[in-house]
């Protein structure tokens, strides 16, 4: 199964991970939906941008446990864990990318040519889908920590020609300053804890949430350089 257009869901949200045991949130079953409802969907985990950590892969395999999910993973440290990435990823419904460094992520991708890769499934129809560096990376570039805690500009994959900021509530002033030095592209989107954005091709057609009170939003630079926040209605999953 396959999406019908190249389909991206960058998001704030993913597994809860509250308790000892991860649970999927309501983005993979919508996720799925996309990917055209297959019975026993596949899903790749990549948590480069975390560094391949164990506890993460570990969560993910457990969150899924119990359901009809295909699960697999992609690990790059210290080598990769499939023989051929290519073949392994386009034979994905889904791949989700998890939370951790923009840059290192985008670093260790071109390293390992999965710039390409990645391009080739979404323009195949697999829907690629991610949290925080998960969601930064489709964009053409966004704000990030991973140099430290004062937030600064990174460069994404470029999938989408729009900058993106997550956790919002925390790096909305950045985001404003960056737009509106023209330091990253606008216009750009970005989401509250709980929000993501749907993209059908390029374009952005829909803002979800899986909780109360989280909001997505478009920025825009103005001609004389100031800028414009619009908050976008998003439509609430479960």
């Amino acid at each position: 199964m396959a999406a019908g257009v190249p389909t991206i869901l960058a998001t704030t949200m993913g597994f809860h991970r509250g308790s000892r045991r991860w649970r999927p949130g309501p983005i993979f079953d919508f996720a799925f939906e996309l990917a055209g409802k297959p019975q026993r969907p596949r899903v790749c985990f990549i948590a480069t941008a975390g560094g391949d950590q164990p506890a993460s892969v570990s969560g993910f395999y457990g969150a899924l446990a119990d359901t009809d999910v295909r699960a697999s993973h992609l690990a790059l440290f210290d080598m990769p864990n499939v023989d051929d990435i290519a073949e392994h990823l386009s034979a994905q419904d889904v791949i989700w990318v998890d939370r951790g460094s923009l840059v290192n992520l985008i670093a260790v991708w071109r390293a390992h040519g999965l710039s390409e890769i990645l391009r080739e499934c979404w323009q195949a129809g697999v829907v690629l889908a991610g949290e925080s560096a998960g969601s930064l990376c489709w964009h053409a570039a966004g704000t990030t920590d991973s140099f430290g805690p004062k937030v600064a500009p990174a460069d994404g994959l470029g999938f989408l020609p729009f900058s993106n900021a997550v956790h919002y509530a925390h790096r909305r002033t950045s985001f404003h300053t960056l737009i509106g030095d023209g330091v990253v592209p606008a216009p750009g989107y970005a989401t509250d804890i709980g929000a993501g954005l749907y993209y059908r091709g390029t374009e952005l057609v829909e803002t979800i949430t899986d909780r109360a009170g989280a909001g997505a939003y478009r920025v825009e630079r103005n001609a004389d350089g100031t800028v414009s926040e619009t908050a976008l209605e998003p439509r609430r999953l479960r």
